[in-house]
C-alpha cells in the first residue's frame, strides 16, 4: 500500500533487539536485510512516481521483498529459540549447582 513503511523495524518492532543483534553478528542475515531494505526503498520510489517501471517488474519486486521478509522473520525466530534454549540450559545448570550446594 502506498505510503506504508515496510522496513523490518516497522514490520517487527517487537524484535528490534534481535534484528540489531543479527545485523551485527550474522552475515547471512545482514545480506538479506540490506537486500530487503534496498527493495523496500525502490518500491517506495516507484509508488512516489520517481520511477515508472512495468507492472510485471513491480510485482516481481514485491514478491522478492515478501520472500526476503519471510526468510528474515524465520532467522529472527530461530535466533529467539536458540536464546531461549541457552537461557533454559543456564537455569538448569544454576539450579543443579544450588541443589548440590544445599546437599
Amino acid at each position: 500500500m502506498f505510503g506504508e513503511k515496510h522496513d523490518l523495524h516497522h514490520e517487527f518492532p517487537e524484535y528490534e533487539t534481535e534484528i540489531r543483534h543479527l545485523k551485527m553478528r550474522n552475515n547471512h542475515f545482514a545480506r538479506f536485510f540490506n537486500e530487503y531494505d534496498e527493495l523496500a526503498h525502490e518500491i517506495i520510489r516507484i509508488q512516489q512516481g520517481i520511477e515508472n517501471p512495468a507492472d510485471d517488474y513491480v510485482e516481481s519486486l514485491k514478491k522478492k521483498r515478501l520472500f526476503l521478509k519471510d526468510e528474515l522473520y524465520f532467522m529472527i525466530l530461530k535466533h529467539k529459540r536458540k536464546q531461549k534454549k541457552k537461557a533454559i540450559k543456564q537455569e538448569k545448570k544454576r539450579l543443579k549447582k544450588k541443589a548440590k550446594a544445599a546437599s
